[in-house]
């Protein structure tokens, strides 16, 4: 550590006069955060400055990055031939260690342009050094700097939206007590520097593309850091141009005598003898397997973390002994045992900080940070991309961790439930309201309420329960896996016809709504006159519902073939590789649902209320001797329960948001799989590092994580060579 390295406490704010000074450890001192500027841009800068300030300083706590604790990695610059087809900036290269930031930084400073490209493997310590990068950065900021802001940039679709608009609309919405003329100011004024962590989440087919706009959007004097992994990079560069006039820097591996050095300066001198048999193990044999996975900066931060406090039983010198761990992949195992109690900490979390957007938290995050139970859900996702033997975790196929015919009948289940809560209060207020207003006596009206309640709910639940779940089924057969998102497209003539659904999978989606509805309307009117027939004593109504099982085959029928059709002539697949993030996929299904359902319920509505009026009428009224009644009132009724009732169904047995909803909102978390809000828990693991982003798909780390997670509990590692972590 030099003299010029932060303190680990925060600054002191010094008032001399009229201007503040930030003062911190041997004098270090800090000029720019002074009292607030009349200039509103300049004010604004500086409160941004303090907010980001706070919020990297918390964050480098939380991940161990203060003071002693940081982690040696040393950072080589990278020259033509390595990193892209762009000559390196003047002046001296960027090198330097994560020890000696004050270095590092000075020398970043006196690029000409300030843009950087941080480069390295899985776990290698990109992040750490950007959090660094941004502290260090504003501990030294100046007059007229640019404010630091670190954003990942996973959300970012270089296609369809400028960096600076998405760079304003990331700024508005991290740090809300800025206004959008404020930031636009910011950004035009060059106020501000973007550290943007992650070109590797970006889906594979946007890096270049990105890296392009990147290229082309950046103005004279725009400064810039950019993080991602190595292999991404060069993929990504290759054919493309990089960032003009940007130095690129790349981690190096650590070596088995840092890793001891690091080891015991980390330790208090009464702890020191118990970090000396392993220490001594990895100078006196570096191929060991314990030194093969401790070069690795994630690696040894959980080795740090799990065995620092004595009061464990944990004994560090147990990772030197070869008939324990005689593998680098039992010392990795071992090793990743330790990382979700690490980045799950069971205390109380810090409190929100003003001026910036508080992170989202699922209900009862204070109770359900039980390291046990989060390893339980991570076990269950990791088990379930085994399955499917792929690294994506998609919220959409989430539901194909059950079996297809458990799963149809849960969706029946769900549907029929939701008709029935939907269909009988409706019917057995209508009914009770009926008996009111014909002077009939109040008990004998609620009482007459209640029974209509219920058995309209199990007449209209029962079949709708039994089609749906087979509707289901057969639109996974016929799909041949999960439902996908889809969005809405109108296809007009010609237009957009190779984006939009086929001919034969628009008359396949109205044939399955005509069976749908050939099998519902008869088991309506059958069951209807069976409860009929029960309630009065009088036998007769089952002629009657004879008569009505073809007259509402023929409505329901028409309309499910109405309602398939149209949903498949209007919508079109999205594009899984370039969708936006997770959460914004989810809601843009959830829309086009809503949209679905708006252009669906009124020709629905019409084809069974008017439609029954009509066919009532082209009978004379009768069918097989029985009198045909279909009135007003009887028309709104099955126009509009049947809007309500047969979209619902459709919605949780027909698309990836019904089915997102019934299994990973409702049934997962029922069993334990999932916490209630999975969305939310799948974006914590993310920014806590056990997750990473890849276009609108979630995935561990690093494979070996997944596979670790996978495992059976009481089956050890398999034998690697060179480990490879996250």
């Amino acid at each position: 550590m030099t003299d010029a390295q932060p303190p680990d406490d925060e600054p002191a704010l010094v008032i001399h006069g009229p201007a503040g000074v930030v003062v911190g450890h041997h004098n270090v001192q800090n000029n720019y955060f002074s009292v607030l500027s009349p200039d509103p841009v300049e004010a604004a800068a500086e409160t941004l400055g303090k907010v980001v300030l706070a919020q990297w300083r918390q964050e480098a706590r939380l991940r161990g990055l203060h003071g002693s604790e940081r982690i040696p990695v040393r950072w080589r610059a990278r020259y033509p031939g390595e990193a892209g087809d762009r000559s390196p900036p003047p002046g001296a290269p960027v090198d330097g260690d994560a020890t000696d930031l004050a270095s590092f930084v000075e020398t970043f400073r006196r690029l000409p342009q300030r843009r950087l490209v941080v480069l390295g493997g899985a776990g290698s310590g990109k992040t750490s050094l950007a959090v660094l990068l941004v502290i260090e950065l504003l501990l030294r900021m100046e007059d007229r700097d640019p404010v630091p802001v670190l954003l990942p940039l996973a959300s970012w679709r270089p296609r369809a939206e400028h960096l600076y608009t998405w760079l304003e609309r990331q700024l508005l919405h991290e740090y809300p007590q800025l206004d959008p003329e404020t930031v636009g100011a910011l950004r035009r004024d060059q106020r501000v520097l973007p550290v943007l962590d992650g070109l590797d989440e970006l889906p594979v087919a946007e890096r270049p593309e990105a890296l392009a706009a990147l290229d082309s959007a950046l103005q004279d004097g725009d400064p810039l850091v950019l993080t991602c992994r190595t292999g991404d990079f060069a993929a990504a560069a290759r054919g493309k141009a990089v960032l003009g006039e940007a130095a690129v820097v790349e981690a190096k591996p650590l070596t088995a005598e840092e890793v001891s050095r690091y080891l015991l300066r980390t330790a208090t001198r009464e702890h020191e003898d118990r970090w000396r048999p392993l220490t001594d193990t990895l100078t006196g044999d570096p191929p060991c397997p314990a030194a093969e996975v401790l070069t690795v900066p994630l690696m040894l931060w959980l080795c740090r973390t799990a065995y620092r406090h004595p009061a464990s039983g944990r004994d560090p010198g147990e990772l030197a002994d070869r008939e324990r761990f005689p593998t680098a992949g039992t010392v990795e195992s071992h090793l990743l045992d330790s990382l979700v109690p690490s980045v799950y900490p069971t205390g109380p979390p810090p409190p929100p900080l003003l001026g910036r957007k508080a992170a989202r938290r699922w209900p009862g995050e204070d109770r359900r940070r039980d390291p046990e139970r989060v390893s339980r859900w991570l076990r269950f996702l990791a088990r379930h991309l085994e399955q499917r033997r792929t690294p994506d975790l998609a919220w959409w196929e989430l539901g194909t961790t059950m079996r297809l015919v458990p799963r149809m009948l849960l969706t029946g289940l769900v549907t029929g439930v939701c008709i029935a809560v939907l269909i009988g209060p409706f019917d057995g207020i209508t009914a009770a309201l009926d008996g009111i207003g014909s002077a009939q006596g109040l008990g004998s009206s609620l009482v007459d309420g209640f029974v209509t309640m219920v058995v309209d709910a199990l007449v209209n639940a029962l079949p709708s329960a039994v089609v749906f779940a087979l509707v289901h089924g057969i639109g996974y057969v016929f799909r041949g896996g999960a439902l996908e998102p889809s969005r809405i497209r109108f296809r007009l003539g010609g237009a957009g016809r190779s984006a939009a659904r086929s001919g034969p999978e628009i008359l396949a989606r109205a044939g399955i709504g005509l069976v749908a509805g050939l099998a519902v309307g008869p088991g309506i009117a059958l069951l209807t006159a069976l409860a009929s027939a029960l309630l009065s004593g009088h036998p007769a109504w089952l002629r009657v519902g004879l008569v009505n099982a073809p007259l509402y085959g023929f409505l329901f029928g028409l309309a499910g073939a109405l309602a398939g059709g149209l949903m498949a002539w209007c919508e079109a697949p999205v594009a899984i590789e370039s969708a936006p993030d997770p959460r914004d996929l989810l809601a843009l299904n959830r829309r086009t649902l809503l949209l679905q359902w708006l252009m669906l319920a009124p020709p629905l509505g019409v084809v069974v209320g008017l439609g029954g009026r009509l066919t009532v009428e082209f009978l004379d009224s009768s069918l097989w001797g029985i009198g045909l009644v279909w009135n007003v009132a009887d028309g709104l009724r099955f126009g509009v329960l049947t809007a309500l009732g047969g979209g619902l169904g459709i919605a949780l047995s027909l698309t990836a948001w019904g089915q997102w909803t019934v299994l990973a909102r409702i049934w997962l978390p029922l069993t334990g799989h999932l916490p209630p809000a999975a969305m939310t828990f799948l974006e914590d693991a993310h920014q806590r590092g056990v997750l990473r982003k890849a276009g609108a798909v979630y995935q561990f780390r690093h494979a070996r994580l997944q596979h670790h997670f996978a495992r059976p509990a009481d089956r050890p590692a398999p034998p690697v060579g060179r480990p490879s972590v996250p």
